[in-house]
């Protein structure tokens, strides 16, 4: 083999490489089906009545993508291709998006921290299922009952073989159909389905990891904490806050107004 055949080679295999890390950092689909759900929830375990939000499951062929509905306006690029514009600030007490990346087998948890996307990695096979031979039926759709569980909590779900799609809302995955419904035995966090909706046209979806942030996920969680306790402090250590003027002493009370709302979140769906 001669030297130019050679190097003829060895750059046919960096291209190859490069293309081949490159294709692992785009994510890429067609979303299929928009799932609703109706999330009842207890953030604040000291509070009698849940609060509620409207949380979307858009499925592909490769890629799930699940938020909470407020989020999913908030960050509506992420579906549209990294091209469009980020619509307003919508509230919301579920800050994050979760992808599924079945041909990764990932999970892929994402958070907006001025003036950056964060995220973090897990894998997808993350749940014990005991698949029981209770059934039932769910707007019109047979449903199967199963059991897990996850991060200090146990999980009754209920998934419609109807539908065979291994996903479901959250983090939720890996019954042979999708969960409709899902709660865990103390009705701290229920998931209740709402509808099922086939996109026509399929909504196109394209996210480029390369433009987040990776960590790992203490850090991560770690990060997205400074920021809540004192947004402002955070935003101007780090200069992002040039034109925002605020004095000593309201900054102390934002501080102290930020830290009695953390205080009230003693109740997370991920215990541990």
């Amino acid at each position: 083999m001669n030297y130019y055949t050679m190097k003829i080679k060895v750059i046919l295999l960096l291209c190859f490489l490069v293309c081949n890390v490159n294709f692992g950092q785009v994510l890429k689909d067609k979303f299929t089906y928009k799932v609703t759900y109706n999330l009842k929830f207890r953030l604040d375990s000291t509070e009698a009545d849940p609060k509620s939000e409207v949380m979307y499951l858009y499925l592909g062929d490769k890629i799930s993508r699940f938020s909470s509905r407020a989020k999913f306006y908030q960050d509506k690029f992420t579906i549209r291709g990294n091209s469009g514009t980020t619509s307003k600030m919508a509230k919301t007490d579920f800050p994050y998006i979760y992808y599924k990346n079945r041909s990764e087998n990932s999970i892929i948890n994402s958070v907006f921290i001025p003036k950056d996307e964060y995220f973090f990695e897990q894998p997808m096979q993350i749940f014990n299922w005991q698949i029981k031979a209770d059934t039932s039926s769910i707007k019109g759709y047979h449903v199967q009952k199963a059991v897990t569980d996850f991060a200090g909590r146990t999980y009754i779900a209920w998934f419609t073989p109807d539908i065979a799609i291994a996903d479901g809302p959250y983090k939720f995955n890996g019954l042979p159909g999708l969960i409709l419904e899902i709660a865990d035995t103390e009705n701290d966090y229920v998931f209740s389905f709402e509808g099922l909706e086939q996109l026509s046209p399929k909504e196109s979806f394209k996210l480029n990891l390369k433009q987040l942030i990776k960590l790992d996920r203490a850090a991560l969680e770690a990060e997205h904490l400074e920021y809540r306790k004192d947004p402002m402090g955070y935003m101007m250590a780090r200069g992002e806050a040039d034109n925002f003027e605020i004095t000593p002493e309201v900054h102390k009370h934002y501080k102290e107004m930020f830290g009695k709302l953390l205080a009230k979140e003693n109740n997370p769906i991920e215990l541990r």
